[in-house]
């Protein structure tokens, strides 16, 4: 049987962990444990970890002292035992029956390597109309469907392919961690799957990102896609639509929000000398394990 870790990378994230675990702990029966990766905060943090693993052992705190979320997922995943690893934002809401049916989806496809599903928006003033247009587009799709990237809010692996792709993945700071780790994923042949009954909700507070900062978001995007030497036209209109429609709501969207805004999860530009180690060569038959086969 599917055993299932989740990691939750955070940082200065005492505003929202509380409620991310409780959300998770409600389904502890499908969860084997629960990592969350204190990457260098300054808050109460830590102190809200070990006040649930005090109640719930199945609650693990680990220091990651090198910052970057690329670089707390990394030891997330490393530190997971199980043989499928879920990885959410701290401000994410697992729905009912998340883990159950991710554990559900691997034990019935073995031809793939991770999943992702739905993401809906709280404490923001567009959740309705946003949760509405999700339904819409997600009605309209099959309840299994195969993507390219996954977004890491809502996002499971196998372990065996976290352990194949490994020495693939960057750790540069001005990539997307889950973008990348997605196509190290596909360009091996490894498939994504997206499916209905996976569903969460993550807050809003990105959407109160200034407009001049946001951009950097966005061009992150752009820089991971071509780090992998994917990126086209068409992922450059559709970033610069994006960036367009960020900067027309964002002023209303400040003045109707309560939550704060977030620290960017990428920086503006990676000066640290980071081998390439997403060129290294990994052995076929560690794909072929990761994939099932």
């Amino acid at each position: 049987m599917n055993t299932l870790s989740i990691v939750v990378p955070a940082f200065n994230e005492s505003a929202h962990l509380g409620e991310c675990l409780d959300a998770l702990l409600e389904q502890q029966e499908h969860i084997h444990e629960i990592i969350v990766v204190d990457n260098n905060s300054t808050d109460d943090t830590a102190a809200i970890v070990l006040d649930r693993r005090r109640r719930f052992p199945m609650v693990t705190l680990v220091a990651e002292f090198e910052r970057g979320v690329v670089h707390a997922r990394n030891a997330g995943f490393d530190h997971a035992s199980g043989s499928i690893i879920g990885r959410i934002d701290a401000d994410t809401h697992v729905g009912a029956g998340w883990a159950k049916s991710v554990l559900d989806f691997f034990d019935r496809r073995l031809d793939y390597a991770a999943v992702t599903g739905p993401i809906y928006l709280y404490d923001s003033p567009w959740a309705a109309p946003y949760r509405a247009f999700v339904k819409y587009t997600t009605k309209r799709k099959t309840d299994e469907l195969r993507v390219s990237a996954a977004s890491g809010n809502n996002f499971a692996i196998r372990r065996s392919a976290w352990e194949a792709a490994r020495d693939r993945v960057s750790v540069r700071t001005d990539l997307h961690e889950d973008i990348d780790l997605s196509l190290c994923l596909y360009r091996v042949g490894l498939r994504i799957a997206q499916i209905k009954s996976m569903c969460v909700e993550v807050s809003g507070r990105r959407l109160l990102t200034p407009p001049l900062e946001y951009r950097h978001y966005v061009l992150s995007s752009y820089r991971t896609w071509a780090f992998h030497n994917l990126a086209g036209k068409s992922l450059r209109r559709l970033l610069v639509a994006d960036m367009v429609l960020h900067t027309v709501h964002w002023p209303l969207t400040r003045m109707l929000s309560t939550c704060d805004s977030r620290i960017l999860p990428v920086s503006h530009s990676d000066t640290s000398v980071t081998p390439d180690r997403h060129l290294s060569a990994i052995r076929e038959d560690r794909f072929a394990a990761a994939s099932g086969k």
